[in-house]
């Protein structure tokens, strides 16, 4: 499935919480007014959209922030709903709460919708309210859809300089992509050294791993795993000149599948769709030509790391193996000494950017105008954990360098909340703990704790080499 990168997104409520205010009752002459009985916090009239409902909630013991769970609702007929509680999806307001003789005014963050459970985040009394009330809802900042400009200037059909397009050699598939790899879990019929790098992915059972020393004569494997229930493929590319991961998404109808071009920009792959042909930066990860031009596809999280470290994660990963039907040496790295040394074999922008070594591993963010990278070996020995803020997002960064391995998530919930998070050492792929108590993995799973079940946000970020990060992305700034 593919985005355009301007597009009008929209929340739709969820059933659950729709299914329990579906009730009828009568409606009265201090309707808007909540009241507070024991537990049981009743509002008489609820505006959703344009329907009205009388709903009850139960404060849940201990709680910190307060927490409201649905006890019951029902539907109101000709209810009048000026000054009454609202919710739109996300927030519950609630203007006039009576507690003995004061009025208070709440607002609640929808967390749950089976039960249904709302969590505190703002309130008071009615009396100390500013001239500008209280927004109905957060607004989390969201990560950037791509890393191409919003509204690039199109020339000749293309959305980048063709002039900084250089023709790497091979042509349209001449570094032939992987259709049908083949995997194994005997690690003896196909052996990786535990210090080679593997992309490793992990969506819900489905773990496998894909060795760099594959990847560097392919480029690209089109894949497919079991998302949503459903079998969907998935497109890896790996571009080795730049040291730049991608997992894209595609819905099986219609099947979807890339391959290279043979073109690069900024030294990065550029793959081309067999649907329609469009061109796409693997970096900018938007098509640059042709009928999907400026589209943008649905990313997943890669882990990019040892083989050594993903195999301590994940035991029972399947292993992409070289019974690839072609003839290659994939023992052999196919650019020499390109992966230390300070050469490029292609013209790139802010090639003398040299406050890095230009083969430096970094793991890069963008949030709007804001770049950030992450250096691997500038990470602790252990796991590490970087809670900061990146532009105007919230941000986890955790890594390790004798472990190789880096990641960054947005720490900021979908219900506002901000954790803080600590590493947690030696239980990979557990790596960090929150400040509530839930335990996370190396994919932003939450594995334990309150949130068990739970996801943090992928960001718009991937590891990629310091000269091909500040090529693309000039302004960037070096966590010290």
């Amino acid at each position: 499935m593919y985005k355009k990168s301007v597009c009008t997104q929209s929340r739709t409520f969820s059933v659950h919480v729709f299914m329990l205010f579906a009730f009828l009752v009568a409606n009265n002459s201090i309707a808007q007014q909540a009241s507070l009985t024991g537990n049981v916090l009743t509002l008489p009239v609820v505006a959703i959209a344009d329907q009205a409902f009388r709903v009850e909630l139960s404060i849940i013991d201990g709680t910190d922030p307060l927490q409201l769970e649905v006890l019951s609702g029902e539907e109101l007929t000709g209810a009048d709903t000026s000054g009454a509680s609202t919710f739109d999806g996300v927030t519950l307001s609630i203007p006039a709460i009576a507690v003995g003789e004061t009025i208070f005014w709440a607002n609640f963050s929808l967390l749950s919708d089976n039960p249904v459970t709302f969590v505190l985040v703002a309130g008071g009394p009615v009396a100390e309210l500013a001239s500008d009330p209280p927004e109905a809802s957060c607004q989390r900042p969201d990560p950037d859809l791509s890393n191409g400009p919003d509204n690039p200037t199109i020339v000749d059909g293309f959305s980048i300089e063709l002039g900084k397009i250089f023709d790497g050699g091979p042509g349209p598939d001449g570094i032939a992509p992987l259709e049908t790899p083949v995997f194994t879990q005997n690690f003896n019929v196909f052996s990786v050294a535990p210090g080679e790098l593997v992309v490793g992915i992990k969506i819900g059972d489905e773990v496998r791993a894909y060795p760099h020393l594959i990847l560097d004569y392919h480029e690209i494997v089109n894949d497919q795993f079991v998302i949503d229930g459903q079998n969907q493929r998935v497109t890896l590319s790996y571009c080795p000149l730049t040291g730049s991961a991608m997992l894209w998404q595609a819905f099986m109808e219609p099947v979807q599948t890339f391959g290279t071009s043979g073109f690069l920009y900024q030294s990065n792959l550029i793959l081309y769709d067999r649907d329609t042909l469009s061109l796409w930066s693997q970096m900018l990860e938007q098509a640059i030509f042709g009928p999907r031009l400026l589209d943008i596809p649905e990313k997943l999280q890669v882990v990019e790391t040892t083989w050594a470290t993903w195999l301590q994660m994940y035991p029972e990963t399947l292993l992409m193996t070289d019974a690839t039907g072609f003839a290659n040496p994939y023992g052999l790295y196919p650019y020499g000494s390109y992966k230390t040394d300070s050469s490029l074999l292609f013209q790139v922008d802010n090639a003398f950017d040299l406050r890095l070594h230009r083969k430096t591993r970094v793991l890069g963010i963008n949030v709007g105008t804001a770049s950030k990278v992450y250096p691997l070996d500038t990470f602790s020995g252990g796991v590490e954990v970087v809670n900061e803020k990146v532009g105007s997002m919230d941000v986890i960064a955790v890594g390790s360098a004798s472990q190789n391995f880096a990641v960054v998530f947005n720490r900021e919930l979908e219900d506002c909340t901000t954790l803080d998070f600590t590493a947690v050492q030696n239980r990979l792929p557990v790596v960090m703990v929150d400040n509530e108590g839930t335990e996370w993995d190396v994919f932003g799973n939450a594995v334990s704790g309150p949130r068990s079940g739970d996801s943090l946000q992928k960001t718009n970020s991937y590891i990629a080499y310091w000269f091909a990060w500040t090529a693309f992305f000039s302004n960037v700034e070096i966590q010290p």
